[in-house]
Parts: C-alpha cells; sequence; structure tokens
C-alpha cells in the first residue's frame, strides 16, 4: 500500500561559503540537538517523451538501509505562491531486489488519475541526482511565540544524466520545509537565511527539473547533429545531380 505524505516546501539556491555560515549559526538551534546526514543517490524515470514531467510528476527509485529499494512519485498541487513547491509524494517499497520502478504498485488516487494511459509504458532512466543532506528542524518564533517548526536541509552534490556523466549541474541549495503549524513559518525562515547570505536567492526549479533539462539539451544536441548531417547528404545529392545534368561543352579542337 502507498504511502502519501503532502509537503510545503521553499527552496534557497546559496554558495557553498554562504551556506556554511548559514548552518554553522542556525545549527545552534536545533531540536533537541539533533544534526543529522544522509547520502542517497536518486535515480529519476520517465518515458522516452517525457510524459511524466507533462503531468507535472517526478519519479525517482533510491536505495534505504533496512527498507531496500524505494520508489517515490511526486506530483505538484495548486498553491498561492509560485515559490512554495506544494507537493504530493507517494512512496511504495520496490524490495532489496527491484531496482526499476513499478507504477502497477501506486495506489494513490489522484496520482493513478494522472497515470492513466501510461499503464506498460517504458521507464528509463534518465538521471541521477546525487546529493549529500545535511538536515536539522528548528522552531520558527515570532513576538517569543512559535509559529511552526521547520526542517532545515542543506543539499550539496549533482545532477548527472544517465547516459552522459559529463553532461551535470551542481547542486549547492538549502530547502525549508514545514514539518509543524502556520505555514508562514517557512516564509519567515526564508528572509531570515536571506538576510544572513546576501548572495542567496528563493528558487522554484527542483532537482527534476534540472535534470530534465540536461535530457532536453542532449536530445537538442542530437536532432542538431542529425538536421546537419541531413543537411550534408542533401547538398551532396545535389552537386552529384547538377553535375550530371550539365551538358558537355564542345571540343574545340576537334581531331582530322
Amino acid at each position: 500500500m502507498s504511502d502519501t505524505e503532502h509537503e510545503i516546501e521553499k527552496k534557497i539556491l546559496v554558495s557553498p561559503a554562504e551556506m556554511e555560515a548559514v548552518y554553522n549559526k542556525l545549527s545552534k538551534d536545533a531540536v533537541d540537538g539533533k544534526l543529522k546526514t544522509k547520502h542517497r543517490p536518486r535515480a529519476y524515470y520517465d518515458t522516452k517523451k517525457h510524459r511524466l514531467q507533462e503531468q507535472k510528476m517526478a519519479l525517482r527509485v533510491q536505495y534505504k538501509d533496512g527498507v531496500g529499494y524505494e520508489q517515490t512519485l511526486k506530483y505538484q498541487v495548486a498553491g498561492d505562491d509560485e515559490a512554495v513547491m506544494s507537493r504530493v509524494e507517494v512512496k511504495d517499497v520496490l524490495g532489496e531486489k527491484l531496482q526499476e520502478p513499478d507504477l502497477a504498485l501506486i495506489d494513490d488516487k489522484e496520482a493513478k488519475k494522472r497515470l492513466e494511459g501510461l499503464e506498460g509504458k517504458k521507464l528509463r532512466h534518465i538521471f541521477t541526482a546525487d546529493v549529500h543532506r545535511r538536515y536539522f528542524s528548528v522552531p520558527v518564533v515570532v513576538a517569543g511565540e512559535e509559529v511552526g517548526v521547520v526542517e532545515l536541509a542543506f543539499d550539496k552534490g549533482a545532477v548527472t544524466h544517465a547516459k552522459d556523466s559529463d553532461r551535470r549541474v551542481k547542486i549547492s541549495e538549502i530547502e525549508v520545509e514545514l514539518k509543524s503549524g502556520d505555514p508562514a513559518a517557512v516564509d519567515i525562515m526564508c528572509q531570515k537565511i536571506l538576510d544572513m547570505a546576501p548572495g542567496a536567492e528563493l528558487s522554484a526549479v527542483s532537482k527534476a527539473e534540472f535534470g530534465y533539462g540536461l535530457d532536453d539539451e542532449r536530445r537538442a544536441e542530437k536532432q542538431q547533429k542529425k538536421a546537419a548531417k541531413e543537411a550534408a547528404k542533401t547538398a551532396k545529392k545535389q552537386l552529384k545531380d547538377a553535375a550530371r545534368e550539365t551538358p558537355k561543352r564542345p571540343n574545340p579542337n576537334p581531331g582530322p
């Protein structure tokens, strides 16, 4: 049975140096002093024509100790703030051996509705997000009162194309996710971080979108090369045809 969660978060792009400064300061306020780390490379899958992306969905597989391989389908839900990533996560355990996703396991009603027509479609590994994460939760306090609790995740790593390891995007970002309380707590914490890191900026681009961008670039380059090859082939044929159709000039000095 699928495990479904609704997440509300914002993302901040930040330089590695400013990230360290923010981490060192805010980690002092971690709930119960708990500072956690994890490294779980995540392989993302879609159809050749990116049908999942068209439906604003992302499908990934990762390995968890004690659980095995787990697939997560994420889909966006409507929100008032474009910078807020309001998404639903649908998780299913694949087990120790199965490393590729299985859409048939998903029983979330909304997800199944969005997946209509994709039954039996071949899924391919498109890119991998390989990120080292440090994270902890902090209370958000305004005028002496707790507004909510947010989780701060400090991510560093890269998103790499599955078939071209040289095609990658570096990741250096902080995710602010609501754990409990008023959603305004996310905005309050984001502003606090932006004040601490002048070079940082809010971003609504997910790791999955970075990965799809890599695949789009690769496909565009392949199409350009194919078009150039076809153009060269056509030009060569036209030259041959022109040479064949050009009448031969009479010999000005015919023999006796």
